[in-house]
């Protein structure tokens, strides 16, 4: 099995949400198909740790989604210099690193999501990077790809990826 422990971060709600989506999908198909567990907006680090060290009794395999993770991590200043304050943890992720330190029940995968305007950095995402889950989804950089310019093979692929999930069986010219 795969890395039983992903976090997708991405300044872009709808790229957040289309990564975590594939993830998701990726694992429950892995397990069996079966269907994710996505757990409250309200739920906190003590909750989660609780969850993943838990196996249920009527699920042997189980896909807990946690959408949003903003606040367990902190978020570096942007840059140039910004007079702003750094965004910081406002919620302390140490009952989940500590869960992922040990290692989660065997049979349950995490997906966790976070909109940050830049990379993360901070305990949970060096706990998640160092199981190999850890994935930053950024924006194409300047120009757009939907403006006219030469795209990056980078931009291309991901250009070409939404593009794909959007109309399907479409053909596009490569221009």
């Amino acid at each position: 099995m795969s890395t039983p422990v992903h976090l997708v971060a991405s300044s872009d709600d709808f790229l957040l949400e289309e990564a975590v989506g594939e993830t998701v999908r990726a694992i429950c198909a892995e397990f069996g198909n079966i269907d994710p567990e996505i757990l409250s907006e309200s739920l906190t680090p003590e909750d989660l740790s609780v969850e993943l060290c838990s196996p249920s009794l009527f699920a042997p395999q189980r896909v807990l989604v946690v959408p949003e993770v903003r606040t367990w991590i902190d978020i570096p200043r942007r840059s140039p210099p910004d007079p702003r304050p750094r965004e910081e943890a406002v919620v302390d992720a140490a009952p989940v690193v500590q869960v992922l330190g040990e290692g989660i029940a065997d049979g349950i995968a995490l997906v966790m999501g976070a909109c940050c305007h830049s990379k993360p950095k901070g305990a949970l995402v060096d706990a998640v990077d160092d199981a190999g889950g850890f994935r930053w989804q950024p924006v194409p950089e300047s120009p757009k790809p939907w403006e006219d310019a030469v795209l990056s093979k980078e931009q291309e692929a991901m250009l070409r990826k939404l593009l794909e999930k959007a109309a399907g069986g479409v053909q596009f010219t490569p221009e």
